[in-house]
């Protein structure tokens, strides 16, 4: 019974990655506070999407894009025309800032809507807009010490909340 399911199984595993030739994408956006490349691929059906990025960014206090993140997303798409899709997305990611001062890995959530225009004939390139609302934040601790004072503050790292994105994406 074990040998038939998993038979099975990867079966369906090979059919959906003849079909999925054209439900991938690679893409890059760009944004004040960072800068991400992704890799998207379709789950399940044409409308659902999920995608795997990583990237840089500059939002702790030395203000250089030097952060790293990383996160997944999935999407839904609820327009669909000939060129243009419109969809939501939620994202789930951690945050690395890179500094002198401190050092605090924060989780990030957040939703949004993205647009994708395709442009060219060949519908292999997309122009990609994201706007939404991120949380991440996070307490911190920072220690100071001389030979006759020892000091302790708690500061608290937190990560845009809103954000806008124009990106491009390449389809295969």
């Amino acid at each position: 019974m074990k040998k038939s399911i998993l038979t099975i199984a990867f079966i369906l595993l090979l059919a959906s990655g003849v079909k999925a030739q054209n439900n991938n994408q690679l893409s890059l956006q760009i944004s004040l506070n960072q800068i991400e490349l992704g890799y998207q691929h379709s789950l399940f059906s044409d409308k659902l999407w999920g995608e795997a990025f990583a990237g840089t960014g500059n939002q702790d206090i030395n203000g250089r894009f030097d952060d790293l993140l990383a996160g997944v997303r999935v999407g839904y798409i609820f327009f669909a025309k000939k060129r243009d899709l419109i969809g939501l997305q939620t994202s789930f990611g951690i945050y690395f800032p890179n500094n002198d001062y401190y050092s605090v890995v924060t989780p990030v959530i957040g939703a949004g809507i993205r647009y994708s225009r395709s442009i060219g004939k060949s519908n292999h390139h997309n122009l990609l807009v994201n706007a939404g609302y991120q949380y991440g934040k996070r307490d911190y601790k920072q220690d100071y010490s001389s030979e006759t004072l020892n000091v302790t503050t708690i500061g608290t790292f937190k990560i845009a909340p809103l954000y806008f994105s124009l990106g491009y994406g390449f389809n295969f």
